[in-house]
């Protein structure tokens, strides 16, 4: 299999776990992994109680890297395709307010977002400046 074939199921993969951990009705289970956002939260904002919202914004931000890595283009275009995984991050949101167990937040939705472009963009620009050092 090839390389873009492979990155293209982890980008598969992650989708599924993302919105599998998104809707499932108890993500406080997940333990060692919060303790991670917990930890990352408290270093950079000083308040380890922001840690849902470093998940979001990490687990987004590995979507986006990964389509990127992935040439993952909708309508040929990059920014289409982080306009989409914002969209459907903010869906998602809007479905855990359906789980009895969740609750529906803006900012989630919009660390989602920020993860999206961040990583999609990073992945994108550090690809750009491979291609032009292998052009020069």
């Amino acid at each position: 299999m090839s390389f873009l074939g492979v990155a293209r199921m982890i980008f598969a993969a992650l989708f599924v776990l993302v919105t599998y951990l998104t809707v499932t009705p108890n993500p406080d289970d997940l333990g060692a992994g919060m303790a991670l956002t917990r930890w990352i939260a408290e270093l950079l904002f000083g308040d380890a109680g922001l840690n849902d919202k470093v998940a979001h914004f990490l687990a987004y931000a590995a979507l986006g890297a990964s389509a990127a890595i992935a040439q993952i283009r909708l309508a040929g275009r990059g920014a289409a395709t982080i306009g989409a995984l914002v969209f459907y991050g903010g869906l998602l949101e809007g479905v855990q307010g359906l789980v009895a167990t969740r609750d529906a937040e803006l900012l989630d939705a919009l660390a989602n977002g920020l993860g999206a472009l961040a990583g999609f963009s990073g992945i994108a620009f550090l690809l750009h400046i491979r291609r032009a050092k292998a052009r020069a």
